[in-house]
């Protein structure tokens, strides 16, 4: 067969030109020897090189066993607690019932104590609705005063932009009137 590529022509180096590289082709590795193939390996420490005379002997490999677990610690019963609510089995630590949704821990506000009825707290005694009222109504005084303070900064800076517009009336409203409300 010719390696010459004719256009056109169907076949032996016919068509379309070949752009692909060509492909090496490796030897393949000889054979081992008899011996050395039908040798079986027992003990790999023995196929190893031999250590330098200067190093010390590489040990086997040990053997040790696995630690097991006690099959007392291992199969604890988990404790559950009957839903009051639905009398489904929950497990002890749950918050919620896993059927109905209720709340089966309560956790104190104050003194953070976990109880399985709410309302009244059975450590220190602190009734949960008021304790919380009062809790919200001290974050709301404290909201109102820095919302304030923040009305104040602001009514100073739009006194301060509204400058060269207004001649400087709203400053001086902004600190007599002020002074007014005070």
């Amino acid at each position: 067969m010719s390696s010459e590529w004719i256009p056109g022509k169907p076949g032996a180096g016919g068509g379309a030109p070949n752009t692909a590289r060509p492909v090496a082709i490796a030897p393949t590795p000889a054979p081992l020897p008899a011996p050395a193939a039908a040798k079986s390996v027992q003990n790999p420490a023995a196929t190893q090189a031999a250590p330098h005379p200067s190093q010390p002997p590489i040990p086997a490999p040990s053997k040790i066993p696995w630690p097991t677990i006690p099959a007392t610690i291992a199969q604890k019963p988990a404790a559950t607690y009957k839903c009051p609510k639905c009398g489904t089995g929950a497990r002890d630590v749950a918050r919620f019932c896993p059927k109905c949704h209720a709340t089966l821990r309560y956790e104190c506000p104050s003194c953070h104590n976990n109880q399985r009825a709410g309302g009244k707290c059975e450590k220190c005694g602190v009734d949960f609705l008021k304790y919380i009222g009062a809790v919200v109504a001290a974050k709301k005084a404290e909201a109102d005063a820095v919302h304030e303070r923040l009305e104040s900064r602001s009514g100073l800076l739009k006194g301060l932009l509204w400058l060269p517009f207004n001649g400087g009336m709203s400053l001086v409203r902004y600190f007599f009137l002020k002074r007014d409300r005070q």
